[in-house]
């Protein structure tokens, strides 16, 4: 057999979706109001119907028919509706590799096109093939992101002191490092304290600690949401010594103790059945 030396460029292209998990359609009635915190990694909601007033972390925003709200992370979020009832398109999705887009740019106007996309993703994950819904949502979410990435997502624009942060935040996310020190992140990044930290408040408006924790917290708020696991159970994957020490930094962060999204879960599940 003959050693044939290939002359031709090889190329190594991932999916910049990890998972997508969920897809919805939501109804509100007129005069609204709800408090929560966005699912962990990205959300995009489509507005088919109606108009309201979000705030996201305290920025307030008019949304109306056929604009798209954008969310990342675990973020504080107010809805305030009129006297319109409102319906949307709901999807959430991991992409780390995916920046988050910046405060001015979390409501925009959503062309024909990418209304016509956010419906067929609907209606595709409605169907009954599952392996041809996991193909089609995928390609579907792909050509939303496609739509929207030219002029929203483009991360080559951003500067590069946000991009380190960015790509600290990415490595903290893939690997799971979900209490990593200050020295443990200028480790990560080869970078000096004074710009690890310059990095992360330009990107993020935080500090890198209190940016860890936000991370850390949408990870077990996520995973009490969506995972099977117990309270003992998410305190150990984020790596806490002890769970008291997981309970006590939860309760402080989102108002109410671990304990109460698994009994509200479990509250949910039973009123289905």
């Amino acid at each position: 057999m003959n050693n044939n030396q290939y002359d031709f460029e090889t190329t190594n292209i991932s999916c910049p979706i990890e998972s997508i998990t969920g897809i919805w359609e939501f109804k509100r009635p007129s005069y609204f109001r709800f408090m929560c915190y966005s699912l962990s990694g990205h959300l995009l909601h489509l507005v088919t119907k109606g108009s309201y007033v979000v705030k996201i972390n305290s920025r307030e925003y008019n949304v109306k028919e056929g604009d798209i709200v954008y969310y990342y992370g675990s973020e504080e979020v107010e809805t305030i509706g009129n006297k319109h009832e409102v319906n949307f398109y709901s999807i959430s999705f991991q992409a780390p590799k995916v920046l988050p887009l910046p405060f001015e740019m979390r409501v925009f106007a959503a062309d024909k096109n990418l209304q016509s996309l956010f419906q067929k993703l609907h209606e595709e994950f409605s169907t009954q093939d599952i392996m041809s819904t996991h193909y089609n949502v995928y390609a579907l979410l792909l050509s939303i992101l496609n739509n929207i990435d030219g002029i929203y997502f483009d991360s080559y624009k951003r500067p590069l002191e946000e991009e380190l942060w960015w790509s600290i935040e990415r490595r903290i996310r893939k690997d799971k490092i979900f209490r990593p020190s200050l020295n443990d992140l200028l480790r990560i990044s080869g970078y000096s304290r004074s710009t690890v930290i310059r990095s992360c408040h330009k990107a993020t408006g935080n500090t890198p600690i209190n940016r860890i924790q936000t991370i850390r917290m949408e990870e077990a708020k996520s995973l009490l949401n969506f995972a099977h696991l117990n309270v003992t159970q998410v305190s150990e994957y984020l790596g806490y010594p002890r769970i008291h020490e997981f309970s006590r930094e939860f309760s402080k962060y989102y108002g109410v103790p671990p304990s109460n999204l698994l009994q509200k879960r479990f509250n949910e599940i039973s009123e289905k059945k």
